[in-house]
Parts: C-alpha cells; sequence; structure tokens
C-alpha cells in the first residue's frame, strides 16, 4: 500500500476530517502553483490533520499515513530552507552562477570501480562546501560528476571557484595519488528560482562555456568579468577568446581566470 492508499483508506474512517482537508489543500493551491510546492506542502497541511485521525482511532494504517505526511512535510521545509537561501543570495537580481565538471570521471570510475568514485566526490565535496561558504555562495545541486554552484555577486562566483580550483591543484601535489582535475565556468546574469534549483538562460549558457574549459581551467564569460574585474585584484583574465555556444547565434567571448603572478595551472588539449 502506498502513501495516497494509506491517507485516503484513513480518511474514509474518519470522514469527518475531509472538510478540513479540502478547506487546506485549497488554500495551499492557491499559494503556489508548482507541482512539488503542492505535493510537500498538501503532506504539510495534512500532517495535524492525520494526527487528530490516529489519536481518535490508532491503527497501523493511519499510523503510516501520519509518518508519511510527516515525512514529506520535513521535505516542505527542507525545501523552504533551501529557496530562502537562494532567494537570499539573488536579492540583488545578478546572480554569479559557477558550473563544475569532474574531468575524466568516467575513465576514473571504470578503472577504480564505484566505491572508489563515490571517496573522490566525497573528498571534494568537502573542498567545495569550504570555498562555497567562505565565498557566502550556496551549492544548490550535484550533477553525478558535477555541481551548480550560485553566488550573490559575479565577483564572489570569480573568486569561490578560482579558490576551489586552487584548493583541488594543491591537494595533488601534497597527495599524488588524489587524481581529481576539474573544469569550471563562470558566468553572472538573472536565473529564475524555483524551488532550490536555478533555471533559465544564464544557467544554460554556464553549463555550455564547461565545453570550452581545459581540465585546471577557469573560464569566465565576458558578462562576468565586466562585472568583476574590479573587484578583484588578486585574480587576472587572461588568454580571451571568442567560442561557439550551442543554441547561440553569435559567438561568447570567454577568458581564463588565474591569480596574479600565479603559475599556470591549465593543461589544454590538442584540437
Amino acid at each position: 500500500m502506498n502513501v495516497r492508499q494509506a491517507i485516503i483508506a484513513g480518511l474514509r474512517r474518519e470522514s469527518i476530517l475531509l472538510p478540513k482537508v479540502t478547506r487546506s489543500l485549497r488554500n495551499r493551491a492557491e499559494d503556489d502553483s508548482s507541482a512539488l510546492a503542492a505535493l510537500v506542502q498538501a503532506a504539510d497541511a495534512l500532517e495535524p490533520l492525520l494526527a487528530e485521525l490516529v489519536n481518535k482511532r490508532p491503527s497501523k494504517l493511519s499510523n503510516f499515513g501520519l509518518k508519511s505526511a510527516h515525512l514529506l512535510a520535513g521535505l516542505a521545509a527542507e525545501d523552504l530552507e533551501s529557496n530562502s537561501r537562494l532567494a537570499a543570495i539573488a536579492q540583488n537580481s545578478i546572480v554569479g552562477i559557477v558550473f563544475i565538471d569532474v574531468a575524466g570521471f568516467t575513465t576514473f570510475t571504470e578503472e577504480h570501480g564505484d566505491p572508489a568514485a563515490i571517496e573522490l566526490l566525497g573528498g571534494l565535496e568537502n573542498v567545495i562546501d569550504r570555498s562555497v561558504k567562505a565565498s557566502k555562495g550556496e551549492k544548490v545541486k550535484a550533477l553525478g560528476d558535477g555541481y551548480l554552484l550560485a553566488f550573490p555577486s559575479a565577483s564572489q562566483a570569480v573568486r569561490g571557484a578560482v579558490e576551489i580550483r586552487d584548493a583541488v591543484v594543491k591537494r595533488r601535489a601534497v597527495e599524488p595519488g588524489w587524481p581529481v582535475r576539474l573544469r569550471l565556468a563562470v558566468h553572472a546574469g538573472e536565473p529564475s528560482i524555483e524551488h532550490d534549483d536555478l533555471l533559465g538562460h544564464d544557467v544554460n549558457l554556464t553549463a555550455r562555456l564547461l565545453d570550452h574549459s581545459a581540465p585546471d581551467e577557469v573560464v569566465v564569460s565576458s558578462a562576468a568579468k565586466e562585472l568583476a574585474e574590479k573587484r578583484l585584484k588578486k585574480i587576472d583574465f587572461k588568454a580571451p577568446r571568442s567560442v561557439k555556444i550551442r543554441g547561440l547565434s553569435t559567438p561568447v567571448v570567454i577568458y581564463s581566470a588565474q591569480p596574479v603572478d600565479g603559475q599556470q595551472v591549465v593543461t589544454r588539449s590538442n584540437g
């Protein structure tokens, strides 16, 4: 028996609760049109009503429905908290967007197996979390062998991306067996925020910039560079080049972000 069946069966045994459920769900539906939001908010509305049912007529069935609603209500709270953090980041309209890809991850997984790959990503995530927190950013989501990050400004996004790249390079230097190499792309724009996710043209553009990033390179769009460079005295924007982006009719100018007077760490493949 699934969650829906358990809740319906429980309500059939106590029909007096049906008008209350109807009113609660109608009020929730008026607040938000998102399907996911409707699901978790409905669970939030059902939870106290099912608790009343359990108190009146305890049973395994009604308890199961209550636990299920409680779980989904918890997801609702997490969703709202994460969405609130992203909204705070976007309060000045411009969001710094960063995509990260682990170069060679598929080959590593094939050669070393899933457990080693999971351990590798765990170590990388610790590095990313520290840098994101220091730059007041938000890890929006993991993408298998990559990540989507958001920052309150273009300068914080560039700084955060460079810090992540440099931290990985330094760790490789002291741990020769740690094979992580990253490709990173930075852009700035006004993405849509939809329940703890970033959507829209600017997000898609940032993801496609990864196609033009070499291992150990942070590529930055001209839009992000123009917004960030005055605040970043310790970062140079080098190697400007015009690249063709899938789906766009006009090329985009990108730069390679490097610490001032820092060692060039980018390794480009031929072709």
